[in-house]
């Protein structure tokens, strides 16, 4: 069968620059140090690259979390230790107001001076970081704290605009959520629909759970009213002490004999540490510290109860639990000349700082958590880069004993060209 010249110099170039195009390519490999460069070219470990690229990506996401937590807690820890020294310098003003020699002016100047270190926790209170409200929960377009002066003078500090006072549970006021992000540790999800506290780290925090909120006790009050004649039987509990009393009003008792027949109750259960006194159904706690009251109702000898726990309640009483309003309220003493008041807020005030400690702890810790996962995070990604680099760098051994090889190949067949086409079009070739 005869061939003709045009078919035989066609699969001679054809063939030429396919070992031309094979030799560049393992060049390039060489030069370049990747072992591909599409992933048609070795689809399975350009798979294999793609899912740890994606791994080494999202660690840079939680190394940069990582790193604005940990600005955010440093800025956190600086804000809240200046507020434990402003209470400090409070706590030594009250002491020079209240037990010092200093005039009904000179007293006013002291006050003045306080004010102005509520004024300054606020102001602590709301810095912005990263962007961030940090103690503004979950609200980040207002300031979280402010303050206010009523006609009479006093002034009132809000957390999103309602007072420290007013809760005593934190998570009560608006936006008293937090923010979180994601570190790498398995962000999930709770049965409520909400992020895991324990999957990721938070970057905001409540800003009344930091300064306190409500007061700092709470009155028993039992309704003297809805008590109608007959047998009670109720649980009453001291802080871990829990005892049940037992009690009978007698038909048409006035409050005062109800008053009484419960009172009889708690000194047989508790001795005079409790008491109620008068009409007024309010149970006083003489016992140091002042335990929590809690009162729940039992079954009645016939299996019903004749007392709904409706009819007991607890009113908050006492100091603000709020490092910044117990501020202001201890200014305010020293205003109104009332030297004992301010003596009692500077023990107040004194006691609050305690949980500002717990507060520095807390951010103290969450900080060597971030030093771990920065860690931790480093270690994966060096895991990681160098997986990249088995997957993708090309092997230098390999490519120039496949260079050599392809260069013999041309070389050869660049000669048997010489010898089997026309000296003219082998002259064009080169």
């Amino acid at each position: 069968m005869r061939i003709a010249g045009g078919t035989v110099l066609r699969r001679y170039m054809h063939n030429l620059e396919r070992n031309a195009g094979n030799k560049n390519r393992e060049e390039n490999k060489l030069y370049s140090g990747r072992g591909f460069n599409r992933a048609s070219e070795n689809p399975i470990v350009a798979a294999r690259s793609l899912r740890v690229r994606k791994a080494i990506n999202d660690i840079h996401i939680y190394q940069d979390n990582l790193k604005t937590a940990n600005m955010i807690y440093e800025n956190a820890e600086s804000s809240v230790m200046k507020i434990s020294a402003l209470i400090q310098s409070t706590y030594e003003h009250l002491i020079k107001g209240a037990h010092g020699s200093l005039n009904s002016d000179d007293a006013g100047i002291v006050a003045e001076s306080i004010d102005k270190f509520a004024e300054e926790m606020v102001q602590l209170m709301n810095i912005v970081v990263a962007d961030r409200r940090i103690f503004g929960g979950v609200n980040n377009a207002t300031r979280a704290f402010s303050l206010s002066q009523g006609q009479d003078g006093t002034k009132t500090a809000y957390y999103h605009g309602v007072s420290l006072n007013r809760h005593q549970d934190p998570s009560l006021y608006p936006f008293s959520g937090v923010s979180y992000a994601d570190i790498g540790i398995g962000l999930g999800m709770g049965n409520d629909g909400r992020i895991d506290p324990q999957s990721a780290i938070p970057i905001t925090f409540n800003g009344a759970q930091i300064t306190g909120s409500g007061l700092d006790s709470k009155t028993t009050i039992i309704n003297l009213n809805n008590l109608n004649a007959g047998d009670y039987s109720l649980d009453v509990s001291v802080g871990t002490n829990r005892r049940t009393i037992t009690f009978t009003i007698p038909p048409a008792a006035t409050e005062a004999q109800k008053a009484s027949a419960v009172n009889q109750a708690l000194h047989s259960a508790f001795g005079t540490r409790l008491s109620m006194g008068g009409q007024s159904g309010v149970i006083t706690n003489h016992i140091a510290g002042r335990p929590e009251i809690t009162i729940t109702n039992t079954p009645h000898r016939d299996g019903q109860p004749v007392f709904t726990q409706a009819d007991i309640r607890e009113v908050a009483s006492g100091f603000s639990a709020n490092v910044i309003q117990l501020t202001l309220d201890s200014a305010q003493a020293l205003k109104d000349d009332d030297r004992l008041l301010a003596a009692q807020y500077a023990d107040a005030l004194f006691a609050l700082q305690t949980n500002i400690s717990l507060t520095l702890a807390e951010i103290g810790n969450m900080q060597e958590f971030i030093e771990f996962n920065l860690d931790r995070t480093t270690n994966n990604m060096m895991s990681l880069v160098e997986q990249q680099r088995d997957l993708e760098a090309s092997k230098p051994e390999e490519q120039i004993t496949m260079i050599k090889v392809l260069e013999a190949l041309f070389s050869a067949q660049l000669q048997m060209g010489a010898n089997l086409l026309p000296m003219s079009i082998f002259n064009f070739i080169n």
